[in-house]
């Protein structure tokens, strides 16, 4: 008989700003996790396309390794997209919350502030997705750590750092030694931007997109309900 007896529920710590700060960092690091994969995949594709001519880089390796960051972009938008969707209904969910809790009624439910939907959050999960740019970036702009660091770009952030090498191999043929480079792959923590503005926006058009949707479906539902007064009426 014990055993059919409720479960008491956890009882919620307090939101506080501090927590509330981190749960955000936690989701939208979370969130990268996903679009950063698509770009290490599109990479690995690009890094096997340079195969095709190790000594040199012909404009065919260029003409895929693009092809290949426009894809990883591609994705990254998508995932975004719909994540700006999900967030802005949060957002929704929430209104109604702190509306119930002014007239003292709790609407309980599993809802999560820091998934709400907020402009600069899809800017936040574009750095996030960049983080391994800058980490590795900064590595093979530091002396001494050159070919390691551009080693560990080509690995883990192809899309990066691919179009530092295309530069240096145009301004630079034929040149193999890069003790002393002239064009550092430091450059690529420039990349970083891609993620962050494709991030960004995609997370904004989903938001607005979805936003347009819930006043369309209200327009419609106010037109409904004036349609069957009007029909009481007669």
């Amino acid at each position: 008989m014990l055993n059919d007896l409720p479960k008491k529920q956890k009882e919620k710590k307090p939101l506080t700003k501090w927590r509330y700060f981190w749960r955000i960092q936690g989701e939208c690091a979370l969130r990268a996790v996903s679009p950063f994969m698509m770009y290490l995949f599109t990479s690995l594709i690009g890094l096997a396309c340079q195969a095709f001519s190790p000594d040199t880089t012909e404009w065919y390796e260029v003409l895929l390794g693009i092809l290949c960051i426009v894809a990883g972009a591609a994705f990254n938008a998508h995932l975004i997209y719909h994540r700006g969707i999900l967030h802005y209904d949060a957002y929704i969910t929430g209104c109604i919350h702190r509306k119930n809790e002014l007239f003292g009624v709790h609407s309980g439910g599993d809802h999560r502030p820091e998934r709400e939907f907020r402009p600069w959050k899809g800017f936040l999960i574009g750095f996030y997705v960049g983080i391994p740019v800058l980490v590795l970036g900064l590595f093979a702009a530091l002396p001494g750590t050159w070919s390691g660091g551009e080693v560990a770009l080509v690995m883990f952030a192809g899309w990066a750092i691919f179009p530092i090498q295309w530069i240096r191999a145009y301004l630079f043929p034929g040149q193999s030694d890069w003790a002393y480079p002239p064009v550092s792959g430091g450059y690529a923590m420039l990349m970083v931007l891609l993620p962050i503005l494709v991030s960004g926006v995609f997370y904004l058009v989903g938001a607005l997109m979805q936003k347009r949707r819930k006043e369309q479906e209200a327009e419609r539902a106010e037109r409904v309900a004036e349609a069957g007064k009007r029909a009481k009426g007669t």
